[in-house]
């Protein structure tokens, strides 16, 4: 599932198996999320679909009915808390609930996703809430150039098409001379001011704009000059205008005489998207400013062919977003694979691979708040002026901008491999896809035996859970703890009358940090040693290895699935020393 717009099918996955094999509701909610995959793209709060409840009875009731699917069972498969009748039905917790596999779309964003998510696994550390990551890529033979490709022809294996996923087809890279790598991209510089000169003119012909203006759209960007390219869809949360925030000084970058730079934009927003299409507006009223109008053009119209022209034309990619806000993003991978410089916010994929890219970051890892919004300004005009800008007119060799180029070979290595879509396929299929396959054998077997032993060990656990508490929990008698030395965890539990088999037992140890937090912890499983009546003891030995204050925690779960990942929403859990 792609999102929680597409939550709904995890429900008739359940109608099905109902239907078609004689399960329960429980049964085949059970069965089915063994195999169902969820990937989140959403960040923020604002992109989950809710539905008022009345709205929901008006279009399932009937399909309840027909399912034989309590309609307050289908609300509780979206709500935070099952027994609140006023709170919403949430596509995006029904997807989560009704999947075993979860995951984010870049490593920054599973961090976000675990603390948006936190409250459907209220036991668990914010670290260890079950949702993974598999970084976005792209189809890299779609989007880079011909003239780059045709260089790869020269230069690379045979086969660098289909073999690109190899980290070793881009090692020669370094054998491309500079001069045919600036030539090549000069040429796709060249082809994208002509696309938007073409495309500018008409548009002000089309609207009748006067000879005048015609002209000046007719002569619109300079091959020569360094052009910055902006192009994404217009949410508020990308900060288009966050480049203008400083005009006076943007206007002394763009008009500097000796190295004057100019900036393409090109975006939509959604129709209903007032904030976002007020950007636009701005960024068109700049373009107009009369000291600008020769360094800033808007191209109307987005669409892929013009996102395909600009992330292979430009000769730098600006990516603003608020720190958090974009969860992987895709441009910028695009851009730097056809060996355009990434200039960007320390988000999304560009936080994994932004040192690495041979581009600059803007600002640092902080949590993102507005008054962040001039400093990130300000990062990006000192960046310019300081470094950027002189890097690209300066220490040339036949007009070549050598140390530039060499930036330019090092994001063509690095993002063509570790940021194309066969590498991301791979993941998932590995991580993910797999794994729910195999699941899915398992349980369906014998007329789907597993789901429904399942559900009634669930309901005796369920039964016995309040019963089950921790007795007795700590370090056995030591006198010092040594680095590489074992240490006795020990755990005594009273069970009330559930087997040993029936619940994990863990120890989360961890050095204790200057804030009193674990840091890097470790979960260790404890194995049963001795039993007397229902209570028994569990416990191993831990042989730290890190210096400083060591402390641990134990906690008990019921033993629902091998897989921490697997971990269903709201799993019983208690810490010791709770009550």
């Amino acid at each position: 599932m792609n999102e929680g717009h597409s939550a709904f099918l995890a429900i008739e996955r359940i109608r099905l198996l109902m239907a078609e094999h004689n399960m329960s509701f429980e049964e085949a909610l059970d069965a089915s999320r063994n195999n169902n995959v969820f990937t989140t793209h959403t960040s923020v709060p604002a992109g989950i679909d809710l539905f008022d409840v009345g709205l929901m009875h008006e279009y399932f009731r009937a399909y309840c009915n027909e399912a034989g699917i309590a309609f307050e069972q289908l609300l509780a498969l979206g709500r935070r808390h099952p027994g609140d009748g006023n709170e919403p039905f949430s596509m995006a917790i029904a997807a989560i609930k009704t999947s075993a596999y979860r995951n984010a779309v870049s490593r920054l964003h599973r961090q976000v996703s675990q603390h948006m998510w936190e409250g459907l696994w209220p036991k668990l550390p914010v670290w260890e809430v079950p949702i993974t990551s598999v970084t976005n890529g792209v189809h890299l033979p779609t989007w880079i150039n011909g003239d780059l490709a045709g260089l790869y022809d020269q230069y690379l294996q045979p086969d660098w098409r289909e073999g690109h996923a190899d980290p070793k087809v881009w090692d020669q890279i370094a054998d491309i001379p500079e001069t045919e790598l600036w030539e090549a991209h000069r040429r796709r510089k060249r082809r994208l001011i002509t696309f938007v000169r073409e495309r500018a003119a008409a548009s002000a012909m089309e609207r009748k704009a006067p000879a005048a203006e015609v002209k000046r759209m007719q002569e619109v960007l300079d091959p020569e000059v360094l052009t910055i390219g902006f192009a994404r869809r217009f949410a508020t949360y990308k900060r288009a205008t966050l480049i203008f925030r400083d005009l006076p000084r943007l206007k002394r970058i763009l008009t500097n005489p000796r190295q004057p730079v100019q900036i393409v934009i090109g975006g939509k927003a959604h129709p209903l998207d007032v904030p976002g299409k007020t950007l636009i507006r701005e960024i068109v009223q700049h373009s107009r400013d009369a000291e600008l109008v020769r360094h800033i053009i808007f191209v109307e119209d987005y669409s892929i062919q013009v996102a395909r022209e600009l992330v292979q034309g430009v000769d730098l990619w600006l990516n603003t977003p608020r720190r958090g806000e974009e969860a992987c993003g895709t441009s910028g991978m695009k851009a730097g694979m056809n060996g355009i410089l990434n200039l960007s916010i320390l988000d999304g994929w560009f936080d994994e691979g932004g040192e690495a890219s041979g581009g600059w970051a803007i600002g640092d890892r902080e949590p993102y708040s507005p008054d962040r919004d001039d400093a990130h300004a300000a990062g990006i005009y000192s960046m310019l002026e300081d470094e950027i800008v002189p890097l690209f007119y300066e220490g040339r060799e036949q007009g070549v901008p050598l140390e530039w180029m060499r930036r330019v070979k090092q994001s063509l290595q690095y993002l063509s491999v570790n940021f194309n879509c066969q590498r991301m396929v791979a993941e998932y299929r590995s991580q993910l896809y797999e794994p729910a396959h195999r699941g899915y054998e398992a349980v369906s077997r014998d007329h789907f035996a597993h789901p429904r032993q399942h559900v009634r060990w669930t309901r005796t656990v369920i039964e016995k859970w309040p019963y089950v508490s921790f007795i007795d929990s700590g370090i056995g008698p030591q006198p010092a703890v040594s680095t590489g030395s074992p240490v006795p965890l020990r755990a005594a539990v009273e069970l009330a009358g559930l087997g040993p088999q029936d619940v994990r037992v863990e120890a989360v140890v961890g050095r204790v940090g200057a804030d009193g937090e674990l840091e890097d912890t470790q979960i260790l499983t404890l194995a049963p040693l001795e039993q007397k009546g229902t209570m028994f003891t569990f416990g191993r030995d831990f042989a730290p290895f890190n210096t400083g204050r060591l402390g641990y925690s134990l906690r008990i779960s019921p033993n629902h699935c091998d897989d921490p990942l697997n971990r269903p929403c709201n799993a019983l859990m208690k810490w010791a020393g709770e009550k």
